[in-house]
């Protein structure tokens, strides 16, 4: 005979199992990661490997052989966060670093590093990168002198003769984080002067760039005033929010 007291208590027992047993499996905590985007920009050092605490992410990156104004297209890379990351340059194949910085990278933050200066002096820095978006309709963009041999400049606007960022000296977001911030400006096509900042002589014109509307951007001086070819001084440029 159906009994439905012995049915329901039946049930009560495989459901406190159930539960028992759930409560009792260990889940894996989610991972906490950053991301952090790697940039070879020492004019002269030979192909780089980039690792972090010693896991690998690329290999074989090259500074750009292309003169003048180039734009990076290397993605950003996904990793769990850790307190005092080591984040190294090493000739590509090596442990023989060219430089590393050692950072505590933060849970949804996002990094850009950057290999820079001569390759005796070589050196790495590392930024952060504020992806918030931009006023709707505007445009996000800061500036790097990572030139090491290049006077102080002034990024004028070519159009306009408006200085966009002032008075700005080799690797000088290190002293002063504030660098690291982006402004706005209007979308359109721009070409940026870097001037002297005594002189007032333009040092290089950047090639046309389209800054689009809602996106953010990083300029930076690179290679050596006096440099030849691809070492020459020039400019770089990477969407950031493409």
């Amino acid at each position: 005979m159906y009994n439905k007291k012995n049915y329901f208590f039946s049930l009560a027992v495989i459901c406190s199992l159930l539960f028992t047993i759930n409560s009792c499996v260990k889940k894996d905590p989610e991972s906490k990661i950053t991301q952090v985007l790697f940039v070879p920009l020492s004019p002269n050092a030979i192909a780089c490997d980039f690792s972090i605490d010693g896991t690998l992410y690329a290999t074989t990156v090259n500074y750009s052989t292309t003169a003048g104004t180039i734009r990076y297209t290397f993605p950003y890379y996904t990793i769990e966060t850790k307190a005092g990351s080591v984040i190294a340059y090493n000739a590509t194949g090596t442990n023989n670093k060219f430089a590393s910085v050692t950072k505590d990278l933060q849970e949804d933050k996002v990094y850009s590093t950057f290999l820079i200066d001569s390759v005796s002096k070589a050196k790495a820095v590392i930024v952060n990168d504020d992806l918030t978006e931009p006023t709707p309709g505007k445009v996000k963009i800061r500036f790097f002198h990572f030139s090491p041999n290049t006077p102080a400049v002034d990024v004028v606007i070519s159009a306009t003769s408006a200085k966009l960022f002032t008075n700005r000296a080799f690797n000088d977001q290190v002293a002063n984080t504030a660098y690291e911030n982006f402004i706005e400006v209007e979308p359109g096509n721009y070409t940026f002067l870097f001037n002297n900042v005594t002189t007032g002589l333009t040092a290089y014109t950047t090639s046309v760039q389209s800054l689009l509307p809602d996106r953010i951007y990083t300029l930076a001086a690179r290679g050596f005033t006096g440099g030849a070819g691809a070492q020459a001084l020039g400019a770089w440029v990477y969407p950031n929010k493409p």
